[in-house]
């Protein structure tokens, strides 16, 4: 619990960190988050082409992690019908490094390896 302020500010320094250096990468969006009363445990965006990225990531020792699929198509809920926005994130959904003990640099470097990639298609 001790660690617990350096733990949230933390966060949300990480997420202001990747949301200054992808805001000019048009196929990046971050989800929103309100820091005045939230904290973001997690830095996820969607991301157009997302396996690509995620592979060409990989191949620079960056890992990242594929965003759970469409909510109402789990098995635990079953839900037929068209949701757009679940379907969406199930697609395109991505999350980024986002351990506390990630430094700037970092962050830096998975923000330019993601810049790189956009910019060579």
């Amino acid at each position: 619990m001790k660690k617990l302020p350096w733990r949230v500010d933390r966060k949300k320094d990480i997420f202001h960190r990747y949301e200054e250096r992808l805001r000019p990468v048009r196929e990046i969006r971050l989800f929103e988050h309100d820091l005045r009363h939230t904290t973001p445990w997690f830095v996820d965006c969607l991301a157009e082409r997302r396996d690509k990225l995620q592979e060409y990531l990989k191949g620079q020792s960056i890992g990242t992690r594929v965003m759970y699929p469409p909510v109402n198509q789990q098995k635990a809920y079953g839900i037929c019908g068209n949701y757009p926005v679940s379907e969406r994130v199930g697609r395109e959904g991505l999350w980024l490094p986002s351990a506390n003990q990630l430094t700037d640099p970092e962050i830096d470097r998975i923000c330019g390896a993601i810049r790189a990639f956009y910019e060579a298609v």
